[in-house]
């Protein structure tokens, strides 16, 4: 079966069918998630790609017993990352925003780096530490420092809300792409990301 073909068998069940163990273990395997998001990516088809984000998202929650806790959560990562991507690339970003701030209050899942990384001295990143003073007037500072993961999009977010304000100023030139009539609405992503963020726990 090649990737084209696995993605429509993914896609062709009912949204409301949980994804089975078996199918969500081989998507979720390193060379068929590459395979798969450069196949949505070259085909630009990122409705379909947020969809399949949404739909692994739910598998993941399903089988969490399954899952290592690590492996649990860097799945979950990897997913909101995917879906935030999806809503970049097919230039909806209002909807972006919409689902950046709903992963942000649903989704506490952290990374760990290195307490002297450059982001330990830029106050913009203080909201996504998790340490009591912040890890900013640490002495000497700590080895290691868990951060929200969406301190690594915070450029992209920023950078989103800029074209949003040049656009409303009518000073940004180029056309967004087309939302498609089956595309799912901001309230709908933000539900199901709330949902999904609920059964999380």
């Amino acid at each position: 079966m090649n990737i084209q073909d696995w993605l429509t068998q993914l896609l062709s069940r009912p949204a409301a069918d949980s994804l089975d163990w078996e199918s969500y273990r081989v998507t979720m395997e390193s060379a068929t998630w590459k395979a798969l998001w450069r196949d949505i990516d070259g085909s630009q088809a990122y409705e379909d790609g947020l969809e399949v984000g949404f739909r692994l998202l739910e598998a993941t929650q399903q089988h969490r017993a399954r899952l290592s806790p690590r492996g649990y959560q860097a799945n979950q990562i990897l997913l909101y990352r995917s879906i935030l991507s999806m809503l970049d690339k097919a230039d909806r970003w209002d909807t972006y925003l919409a689902a950046w701030e709903t992963i942000w209050a649903q989704a506490n899942r952290d990374l760990t780096v290195r307490g002297d990384t450059q982001a330990m001295g830029d106050p913009r990143y203080a909201p996504f530490m998790r340490r009591a003073d912040d890890g900013l007037d640490a002495t000497p500072p700590p080895k290691t420092v868990a951060m929200h993961f969406l301190y690594t999009q915070l450029r992209r977010k920023a950078l989103i809300e800029r074209r949003l304000v040049q656009e409303s100023a009518g000073k940004l030139i180029s056309d967004r792409r087309p939302v498609g009539r089956n595309a799912l609405t901001t309230e709908e992503i933000r539900s199901r990301l709330a949902r999904i963020g609920e059964s999380a726990g």
